[in-house]
């Protein structure tokens, strides 16, 4: 809130944004998460879920996953029994939590993943740094179903597996292929270590551009930045690039946060454009 009014101190105008005034009720909430626990309905149970992640991110100024009480229901509650409602919260989780949020439930997430183990829930795993899970994770890299999946990979290299991190940070450094570069970067925000994203903050001047014949063609910056805003949720600034200011300012926060130095200039400004007729 604080920081709204500040905004409005320095001469910002109001743009109609209601996120930053609003909180989930947590009465509400906990109506919610006792339904959840209680109604053996999967049917009742997903549409439940789908109300809290939706309150969950419409009510946070950064659409993220970070409010305490929504994320208590979506672990423990939807925790409860591995169904749709349960597999939806934690894609979502994987997809929205923020990672600072999610540090606090770094037990929670262990237990689930012992308890049975899903890919989101690496995933989870790597986007909260739960060191907790690292007993769960030995057992697993014993499980060849388990062991060569890319999510279980992810989440060794974001509890600090270097020989994992490699496995992705080397391919990334080298390919000059721009679909394979951007996939890679994906792979780099989910592991969202310091050395993994100053990895990925070091391609921001790319010169690289994905091409589809005939349809469009697309500069590999933009899937850089939203792979830097999966690690930095409230710097939404990372999924919004309509000038080259917006470039400059994403290169800014590079510098700052990881340290990059360039070597090499900035691109003409390119985003995506289309090719079509």
């Amino acid at each position: 809130m604080q920081e709204e009014i500040e905004k409005l101190r320095n001469g910002s105008s109001y743009r109609g944004d209601i996120r930053p005034f609003v909180r989930p009720s947590r009465a509400a909430i906990e109506e919610l998460a006792t339904e959840l626990r209680q109604n053996p309905s999967e049917n009742v149970r997903t549409e439940i879920v789908k109300i809290l992640l939706n309150v969950g991110i419409e009510t946070s100024p950064h659409r993220s996953l970070r409010d305490p009480w929504i994320l208590s229901a979506l672990f423990y509650d939807a925790g409860l029994v591995r169904d749709t409602a349960c597999l939806l919260a934690f894609e979502k989780l994987a997809l929205f939590g923020a990672p600072d949020a999610l540090v606090h439930f770094g037990p929670t997430i262990a237990a689930l993943l012992e308890e049975a183990p899903e890919p989101s829930l690496l995933l989870i795993v790597a986007k909260a740094k739960a060191m907790e899970a690292m007993p769960s994770l030995q057992k697993l890299s014993d499980d060849p179903s388990w062991n060569a999946r890319e999510e279980f990979r992810i989440a060794l290299a974001a509890l600090g597996d270097e020989a994992e991190e490699e496995f992705f940070t080397k391919p990334f450094a080298s390919t000059q292929d721009p679909k394979e570069k951007t996939e890679l970067a994906t792979r780099l925000g989910r592991i969202g270590t310091s050395s993994a994203m100053k990895i990925l903050a070091s391609e921001m001047r790319s010169p690289l551009v994905q091409v589809v014949p005939n349809s469009y063609e697309q500069s590999v910056r933009t899937e850089f930045a939203k792979a830097l805003h999966f690690r930095h949720p409230e710097c939404t600034f990372l999924e919004h690039i309509e000038t080259d200011a917006d470039y400059e300012r994403i290169e800014r926060f590079c510098e700052l946060e990881y340290g990059v130095v360039w070597t090499r200039p900035r691109p003409a400004f390119l985003t995506m454009r289309s090719l079509a007729g």
